[in-house]
């Protein structure tokens, strides 16, 4: 097994392995919000929203989630000696369809429900990764 050097890793390597992070931490952030109105439940201290997770949102976020950190472990799998043939096709491909699920996701929500703020970082997290694979 080789060893990880830091040196090797590009600055667009960079940019796929950290939005697979960065996605992992994000998808613990409100991703999606469900408001009750205020009105008597306000007036009588209950709580008027509720919020959850990427892990609450359904299929299209878990899912995207896991194809962008799947696609950082692509990323970094050479840099420990296992070559990964078409790497950069299965980069782009993979954080592509990840950013076309959070979209899908985020055209998708009723109007009982809203989408919450770490869906829109996470889709910008998915176009960054694409970007950079396509690059």
């Amino acid at each position: 097994m080789a060893e990880f050097d830091v040196k090797r890793v590009s600055t667009l390597e960079w940019a796929g392995i950290g939005a697979g992070i960065l996605a992992f931490i994000v998808s613990f952030f409100p991703w999606v919000s469900i408001d009750f109105g205020g009105g008597v439940a306000e007036l009588s201290g209950f709580e008027t929203s509720v919020s959850g997770s990427a892990w609450d949102a359904g299929f299209l976020a878990w899912f995207s989630v896991l194809l962008l950190v799947g696609t950082a472990v692509v990323v970094l799998l050479p840099h420990f000696g296992t070559e990964v043939p078409q790497r950069s096709m299965i980069w782009m491909v993979a954080s592509g369809v990840a950013f076309l699920l959070i979209l899908l996701r985020v055209l998708t929500y009723d109007s009982f429900l809203s989408p919450g703020w770490g869906l829109f970082v996470a889709l910008a997290i998915a176009l960054a990764s694409t970007v950079a694979a396509f690059l």
